[in-house]
This record gives C-alpha cells, sequence and structure tokens, in this order.
C-alpha cells in the first residue's frame, strides 16, 4: 500500500488526539468517580479505505463506565454505588447523572455535590435538618431517626450516548434510555475511585510515541523521495 505525506499526517493527529486523552485519564487517576476515555482509531494507514481516502480516519470515542474500587472515608454524606447505576443531580440547565458521591451540604441544609449542584432525590431535592445522618443501603436518607428522603438511582440502556460535561457529570439528551434502579446496593462512608488503569495508560502512551516516530520517519523518507524525483525530472 502507498502512502503520501497527508495520509501520515493524518494518521499523526489521531495519535495526538489519542495521547490528549490519556494524559486526562492519568490526570484524573485520583479523582473521585471519574471514569476513563479511550479514544480508538481505525486508521485509513492500517485499513485498505474502499473509498481510497487515506486522509480521514474513523475514531470512536468510548468511555469506561466499569466501577472503580471503593475507599472507605467514615464521612456519613459519602456514598458509592455498588454494581450499575448514577446519581441524580440538578444543574443549571438540567439534571445530570454521576458516580461521583462525595456529597456535602449547603447554607440551605440542601445535599448537594461538591459543586454545588443539588442530589435529586426520588421526591426532589434532599433537604438535611441538623442532627445525626445516616444513608442506609436501598438510599434512604434519615437524620436522626427520621427519614428526609431517598437517593434516586437511574441506569441507562445505551451509556455511551451520555454526554460527559466535566466534574464527573454526563448528560441524557435523550438517546440512552433512562431506567430507573429498583434495589440499588450503596455503601455509605465510602467513595468510588478513579476506574483509571495507571500501567496500562502509561503502556499505551509509550506504544503512541513509538507509533509517532515511525509517521515521522515515514514522512522523511516520502520527503527525500521527493526530492529525488524532482532533482531526476531536472536531468532530463
Amino acid at each position: 500500500m502507498a502512502y503520501d505525506i497527508p495520509a501520515v499526517a493524518a494518521a499523526m493527529d489521531q495519535k495526538i488526539l489519542q495521547l490528549e486523552h490519556i494524559t486526562t485519564n492519568l490526570a484524573n487517576a485520583a479523582t473521585p468517580g471519574f471514569k476513563a476515555e479511550h479514544l480508538l482509531v481505525m486508521n485509513a494507514l492500517l485499513e485498505e479505505s474502499k473509498a481510497g481516502d487515506h486522509t480521514t480516519p474513523l475514531t470512536s470515542l468510548v468511555v469506561d463506565f466499569g466501577q472503580g474500587i471503593s475507599q472507605k472515608t467514615d464521612n456519613p454524606l459519602d456514598v458509592s454505588l455498588q454494581g450499575d447505576g448514577f446519581f441524580v443531580v440538578q444543574t443549571k440547565e438540567d439534571l445530570a447523572y454521576t458516580r461521583k458521591g462525595d456529597f456535602t451540604v449547603n447554607s440551605r441544609n440542601q445535599m448537594v455535590t461538591q459543586s454545588g449542584y443539588p442530589v435529586v432525590g426520588e421526591g426532589g431535592p434532599i433537604v438535611l435538618g441538623n442532627g445525626k445522618i445516616h444513608i442506609s443501603e436501598d438510599g434512604s436518607v434519615f437524620v436522626d431517626e427520621g427519614q428526609v428522603g431517598k437517593l434516586k438511582i437511574v441506569d441507562f440502556v445505551n451509556r455511551q450516548t451520555l454526554r460527559n460535561i466535566g466534574g464527573g457529570l454526563y448528560l441524557d439528551e435523550g438517546e440512552a434510555g433512562i431506567k430507573k434502579v429498583d434495589k440499588p446496593h450503596i455503601s455509605s462512608g465510602s467513595i468510588e475511585l478513579s476506574n483509571v488503569n495507571v500501567i496500562s495508560e502509561m503502556a499505551e502512551m509509550i506504544n503512541i510515541h513509538r507509533t509517532f516516530e515511525t509517521y515521522q520517519k515515514i514522512i522523511q523518507q516520502l520527503t527525500e523521495q521527493d526530492k529525488l524525483s524532482t532533482n531526476r525530472v531536472g536531468k532530463v
């Protein structure tokens, strides 16, 4: 298969994009609830293109929604989901969904995210009074002995259509197929950590650097071939 410089340059651009996602994953390896993202590339340098266009590689961004390990904190407002599901929060624009359960309390005694977004319960925002807070395994929220709400837990048929808006939050633009989780398993006093596999990400980073170096050598060889061809034509 014959390569040209535009095709190799396009492949290099995709490797740069892949590298950007890897560095983002590594930067968030210690962020609670963070889900690793991987940019998959089906490159025309590796696959024969029936259309003959070697400058537009196909890419697909895949989010790993696998569960991260739980870390015990003993903070009653820290909660982690065991198994599938998302907490629901109210942002300024719309409802959002997260696995990041390091909640806190605002000035109005509402349970909120670290960014200040209210946590949505089955009956609306959860308001906490003064007293000892306890969250049961099914998501029921108690202050002293009185129940003040219950965490709303949902899941999606197609999670890959969720849009990442940062801060561990995802939006459903109507294509994810939302569904309620009737019997969630919630652990209070612990948080879910990032699911980033640091060793795997570092290995992939090394592979990308090596591939990038190979592409650089190909461009150098193509450039030298062009120079030779130009010189030969000039002598004819």
